[in-house]
């Protein structure tokens, strides 16, 4: 596996001390080996939800060391199309999680989540998921 998404449901469940301790494990060797790409939606999300400002630093760092994944002006209106396209499917999802999935979809690299929309995606699309066992 060369690059992958890591959705922020799969960071806040490895932030939980309960959390799935294979994913932890993942998670931490996707960080080491430099291969996380990451979408700014979920550096925001994750910092938006940080309990201190000593917290929201500590974790920017982390995050900025990943490599940051941007998108294109015309990627709004292919995301509007994705997203028309799976209400019609019937998949009803949050934006949020239809843009990190069509940016996964579109550099042709697996998502590592832990959010049952991204598996309703994949089943209408070419969305591929990091399974972890």
């Amino acid at each position: 596996m060369d690059k992958v998404i890591v959705d922020t449901s799969a960071w806040i469940e490895s932030f939980r001390p309960t959390g799935e301790a294979k994913l932890k494990e993942v998670l931490k060797e996707l960080i080491s080996d430099g291969k996380i790409l990451l979408p700014g939606i979920i550096k925001t999300e994750l910092l938006r939800g940080t309990k201190s400002k000593k917290e929201f630093q500590m974790l920017g760092e982390l995050l900025d060391s990943l490599i940051y994944l941007s998108v294109e002006d015309d990627f709004w209106k292919r995301l509007a199309r994705f997203s028309f396209d799976l209400f019609r499917e019937g998949v009803t999802v949050p934006l949020a999680d239809t843009y990190v999935a069509l940016l996964a979809i579109e550099n042709d690299v697996p998502l590592l989540h832990h959010d049952t929309h991204f598996d309703l995606i994949a089943r209408k699309t070419g969305l591929k998921i990091l399974e972890v066992k």
